[in-house]
């Protein structure tokens, strides 16, 4: 009876005991998910996992009060800018959403309030995972018991590289929607072509196109490699990026010790951060774009985009927004197109509208190129250059306008359209709404303080009224007059530099002055730099009795002929 007594007492103290135990909190910052453990939506606060040194972050990321991702964002910064995200266009809910590594050791599994699975990662067939952990690095890995990496998330960035992270060509960065549209992919990527090079893509389902490097230039000029299937980039600690096509930059704050990422931003300019340890902020120590206007996409169809410096988007003459809210979305016609109705001509200086065009640039006087475009229905604009380049233009689309750009855009609307007042300064009428003289076209407006502050100057121009007059005579007269005004000067300064003239004491002086006069006034280039800008001597656009002559574009845009000469 006393054992019985004993035994019974000694079990009502062990329950007791074990009844007093703390009990282990409902949520908790985790080293590891093991096998058969989950992470719960609701504990997002405090449950969740951490690198060791404390950089980084895993967990539900709440992008609204009722909506979460499965993310990785830095820890310390003070946005906690995500850097992965498991589904980016499927978020879950704030209650009964579940992260958790299958017992049967194959995945981390993410469902939602329902049970519905959202996503999940492998393993591998036939492998078993015993954790999930996030490294230093930023990288969330999957590990069997001998701590071998069975699958991680550096495999399958989204809009971020970070250090040490590999990129081939495998792998895409894609920008996420922005305003109103922050869980949906963007429009932008950044991937390597067909030609193996790193490049940056818009496409928007109906327009697509290459941005970066500058689609202006071919890949000598780009300085890159092409068709090098290695196909592989990264970006070190040292805030150094390298890639296989021979694209590379470095921080402005190059050197160790300082975090950084590299994000394909939802304006489509791919920037690197770095990140101040003792504020959490973020400062762009590098970016692809210091003019966000070049970026293709930024203001849609029909529109154009200002930067004075900060972009800004406005639409073409007679055209309204599509969509108030977003100007990707562009602009639509206010008018009704038809090829049965007369036309006038609407002209924007220092304006470009890139790609979609109907020809390969020939080389033709304005009144030319202006009745290529009215006799084709399907040109709806043309651009004409100072050196007589003439493109004529299928759809308005990656427009953009800046002081120097070279070149005017004439928009054919209708001859009976009256031009609304534009309602922002840029677009205001120059002079009082002057119309182009009948003869030669008001190409160059607004040189002077007007452009310095970004005037876009507007002016009609009625081609109609030019038809069937000849060009011919006023190109003539302006060489004749041309011609004898070098006549004189030439003369002139024969005169003033012989025996008889007026420095006739110094021959050396006369000739050391006009050397002067020379260097003074004219820029030498390297011969790398003639060779950068003709392309490696490609566009042949000319021979003669003493060289070959070849096109070229300078830094600064302008079209130039270089003529390489034999002897």
């Amino acid at each position: 009876m006393m054992n019985s007594l004993a035994v019974a007492s000694t079990l009502l103290l062990i329950t007791l005991g074990l009844l007093l135990l703390p009990l282990p909190p409902a949520g908790a910052v985790r080293g590891n998910l093991t096998r058969g453990a989950a992470i719960a939506v609701e504990d997002h606060p405090t449950d969740f996992l951490v690198s060791p040194d404390g950089t980084f972050a895993c967990g539900f990321y709440n992008v609204s009060p009722t909506v979460f991702t499965v993310s990785v964002w830095f820890a310390r910064a003070a946005d906690r800018a995500v850097v992965w995200t498991a589904a980016p266009a499927r978020p879950v809910h704030s209650r009964g959403a579940r992260l958790a590594l299958d017992r049967r050791g194959g995945a981390l599994v993410l469902t939602d309030y329902d049970g519905a699975v959202v996503w999940n990662s492998t393993a591998g067939d036939g492998q078993k995972a015993s954790r999930a952990r996030l490294h230093d690095t930023g990288n969330l890995v999957l590990e069997d018991a001998s701590g071998n990496m069975l699958w991680q998330s550096f495999d399958s960035p989204t809009d971020t590289l970070l250090p040490a992270q590999p990129f081939t060509a495998a792998r895409h960065l894609v920008s996420r929607g922005g305003r109103g549209r922050l869980l949906a992919a963007g429009y932008y990527s950044l991937g390597f072509s067909d030609y193996a090079m790193l490049s940056l893509f818009y496409d928007n389902h109906n327009f697509s196109s290459i941005y970066w490097p500058n689609p202006y230039n071919n890949y000598v000029a780009n300085k890159r490699k092409i068709y090098n299937f290695t196909r592989e980039a990264a970006l070190d600690v040292l805030g150094q990026f390298l890639s296989s096509d021979d694209a590379g930059f470095v921080a402005a704050d190059l050197g160790a010790g300082v975090r950084r990422r590299l994000t394909l931003d939802a304006d489509g300019d791919l920037r690197l951060y770095s990140l101040d340890a003792a504020t959490g902020a973020w400062t762009v120590a590098w970016m692809a774009f210091g003019n966000p206007c070049i970026i293709h996409g930024v203001c849609g169809a029909n529109a154009v985009c200002l930067y004075a410096p900060a972009p800004a988007c406005v639409c073409a003459p007679g055209h309204e927004r599509a969509d108030p809210g977003d100007w990707t979305s562009g602009c639509l016609p206010v008018f009704r197109r038809d090829c049965s109705r007369p036309t006038k001509l609407v002209a924007l200086p220092h304006t470009d509208f890139w790609g979609y065009d109907l020809n390969d640039g020939e080389i033709v006087p304005f009144h030319a190129c202006a009745q290529r475009c009215r006799s084709n229905c399907a040109c709806v604009a043309f651009q004409h250059k100072q050196n007589m380049e003439c493109y004529l233009k299928s759809v308005l689309f990656n427009g953009r306008t800046f002081p120097g750009l070279p070149g005017t855009v004439y928009i054919k609307v209708p001859v009976d359209f009256d031009m609304p007042e534009f309602p922002v300064h840029q677009w205001r009428e120059y002079g009082g709404g002057l119309a182009i003289d009948e003869d030669i076209p008001r190409c160059d407006i607004a040189n002077g303080a007007a452009a310095e502050v970004l005037d876009l100057n507007v002016s009609t121009y009625d081609g109609s009224r030019d038809a069937g007059k000849p060009v011919w005579p006023y190109l003539y007269g302006f060489l004749s007059a041309l011609l004898i005004v070098e006549a004189v000067v030439i003369g002139f300064g024969c005169w003033l530099f012989s025996s008889k003239g007026l420095f006739r004491p110094s021959r050396v002086w006369a000739v050391e002055e006009g050397y002067k006069l020379i260097t003074n006034n004219f820029q030498m280039y390297t011969y790398s730099e003639i060779k950068r800008a003709t392309g490696n001597f490609t566009d042949v656009i000319g021979t003669g009795g003493s060289g070959v002559v070849y096109k070229g574009i300078l830094e600064d845009d302008r079209v130039v002929a270089v003529k390489v000469l034999k002897n």
